[in-house]
């Protein structure tokens, strides 16, 4: 039976049939072992006289996404080298890292460069970003990611918020009609789970963080009303 395009990826999609096919899924993606071989050593190895896929014209790779393996592949193979964006960076990540790819670095290198306000960077996917950091020890951005976060308030990272109503009550032995504030806590399950898959440490260091930017940005404020207390050091 013939091959049908949905199964082969051809010269149309920029993978011209060279000297190996790897199977992936149920696509089949031509590629060249030079091209992989200088871009991976995961790829060099698998190629080298030692391995029996050295000698196969194609290899099957399992566990694998097909739709994710050939963003990763175009990220780098020639005349395509597509740009690592918030579209496909958790794409690449895992694959990089498992091919020992220096995608690894451009990949850490765009999720820091998302750690600024202004990008559009939403608190679902900062998380989903730490924790690949966590998973594929990106040092670098945790380190980013720590001191973003502590510009951020803490109940929308870990998805509780507060909701508060005025609710009127009669004091007792008074007159007058007051108002108390009742706080209702809410939390976004699929952030707040996120967040309680965070290393522990990684969590105190946020809270430690934003406890300092916010004892920092009070002693800027010009017109505190409200003192420190001043007892002795011993």
């Amino acid at each position: 039976m013939a091959e049908t395009k949905s199964e082969c990826y051809s010269d149309d999609d920029g993978f011209p049939e060279t000297d190996v096919t790897l199977l992936v899924e149920d696509k089949k993606i031509h590629v060249n072992k030079a091209v992989l071989s200088q871009h991976s050593p995961v790829f060099s190895a698998m190629f080298s006289g030692s391995f029996k896929e050295s000698t196969e014209k194609e290899i099957t790779l399992g566990n694998k996404n097909a739709k994710d393996f050939i963003a990763f592949l175009r990220c780098f193979y020639p005349n395509m080298k597509h740009a690592i964006r918030e579209q496909n960076v958790l794409q690449i990540l895992p694959l990089a890292h498992e091919y020992q790819s220096p995608l690894v670095s451009a990949c850490e290198k765009f999720m820091v460069s998302m750690c600024q306000p202004g990008t559009g960077l939403t608190v679902t996917t900062l998380l989903d970003y730490i924790l690949a950091a966590e998973k594929y020890d990106l040092n670098t951005f945790l380190d980013t990611a720590v001191e973003f976060c502590g510009h951020v308030e803490f109940c929308l990272l870990n998805g509780r918020t507060f909701e508060g109503k005025k609710v009127t009550v009669m004091k007792p032995g008074m007159e007058f009609v007051t108002f108390e504030w009742i706080e209702n806590v809410q939390e976004i399950e699929h952030i707040s789970s996120k967040f309680l898959e965070m290393d522990i440490k990684l969590q105190h260091a946020i809270s430690v963080r934003r406890l300092q930017i916010l004892e920092m940005n009070k002693r800027k404020e010009k017109n505190n009303t409200e003192e420190d207390y001043v007892i002795n050091l011993s």
